[in-house]
């Protein structure tokens, strides 16, 4: 009932956004299905890595991870609405086609539906590998997963960097960063790693044990490191080269009130939970653990924001409240979907 309720609230302030200025709520609906979408394909990666090293620990988490793979479809549909919102979004499909020869709507859209086969594609084959296991043929099933992990890895990685590049980066198109797409994949899996250890508190499966809890909250720390790593080796190298070009991505989200952004993202992201998962009490405990992927879940969103929103429309408190709105909607959308395909 209170899931209901918050989305019919949240669909009457997306109405009002969408009446009021189209391209602020277009704006908010992409940073939110953005960061919907990376939590999701995060927890892909994580489903491969499980079974490509034959993590025993994963197995109380493969549920879990199923549920959230059933919501691909779900949020392949919704990604219907940003192909809709193409000319307001994106500023390229408004320059001439010589100008950025790559960046085309046919060809924005031919790459968006290879995209989406690829991943819903994988999930579909771990699914039915799942079934495979399900059925007793535990060593085929092994064999069938290391097989489509090892090659769906690098097909997730190429198709995840095409597509920070197409759906993030292309919206300042003067501006580019080879390790753009592995900040996006980075930031992914701690969205991803800390939805598991949310779940694994509160989908009333029973908890994980403490060796297994610990075991995330290891590659939990592992990739807040990453997503730091990244981050910084962007920013340091952008910050040497003093280049105006490059550095102009950098100017709007290093003052004023996106400067405090950057300062929560780097505390709330990094510091806190480095902090925290580098004891060994945190790790196995699951409420804790759970705690911190919730407020790591929250800040991945504002990650996302801060990535986007600078290049989009100028923010207001009426921005925030269409943003938070059209969050609502992404998520409750994809877990219909999920919950729908779960119980078929």
């Amino acid at each position: 009932m209170w899931a209901t309720a918050l989305g019919a609230i949240a669909l009457i302030v997306a109405l009002a956004g969408a009446v009021l200025d189209a391209r602020q709520a277009a704006a908010a609906f992409l940073v939110a299905y953005v960061a919907a979408v990376s939590v999701a394909l995060g927890v892909l990666a994580m489903v491969m890595i499980a079974h490509l090293t034959t993590a025993t620990w994963f197995g109380a988490l493969r549920e879990r991870a199923a549920m959230v793979l059933a919501a691909l479809p779900g949020l392949a549909i919704l990604g219907v609405f940003v192909l809709l919102a193409l000319p307001v979004l994106f500023p390229w499909t408004r320059a001439p086609a010589t100008v950025h020869q790559y960046l085309n709507i046919p060809f924005f859209i031919a790459r968006w539906v290879v995209y989406w086969a690829v991943w819903i594609g994988l999930a579909e084959l771990l699914r039915r590998t799942a079934l495979i296991a399900a059925q007793g043929d535990v060593s085929r099933a092994a064999r069938r997963y290391r097989r489509i992990s090892s090659v769906g890895l690098i097909l997730l990685a190429l198709t995840m960097t095409f597509a920070a590049f197409d759906w993030m980066m292309s919206l300042t198109p003067d501006w580019s960063s080879t390790i753009y797409g592995v900040y996006w994949f980075a930031g992914g899996m701690v969205g991803g790693l800390a939805l598991l250890a949310l779940m694994s508190r509160l989908d009333g499966r029973g908890e994980m044990s403490p060796s297994a809890s610990q075991s995330l909250g290891k590659l939990l720390l592992t990739f807040v490191l990453f997503w730091l790593y990244i981050a910084f080796a962007q920013y340091i190298v952008i910050w040497s080269g003093n280049l105006p070009r490059e550095v102009s991505w950098y100017v709007p989200r290093t003052q004023g009130g996106w400067a405090g952004v950057a300062l929560v993202l780097l505390l709330g992201l990094f510091l806190f939970p480095f902090l925290a998962l580098i004891l060994r009490a945190v790790k196995r405990s699951g409420a804790a653990l759970a705690g911190l992927g919730a407020l790591l879940l929250v800040l991945h969103y504002v990650d996302t924001y801060w990535m986007m929103m600078p290049s989009l429309v100028a923010v207001t408190w009426w921005t925030v409240l269409v943003s938070l709105g059209m969050l609502v909607i992404v998520v409750e959308a994809s877990l219909a979907v999920a919950a729908l395909r779960m119980r078929r």
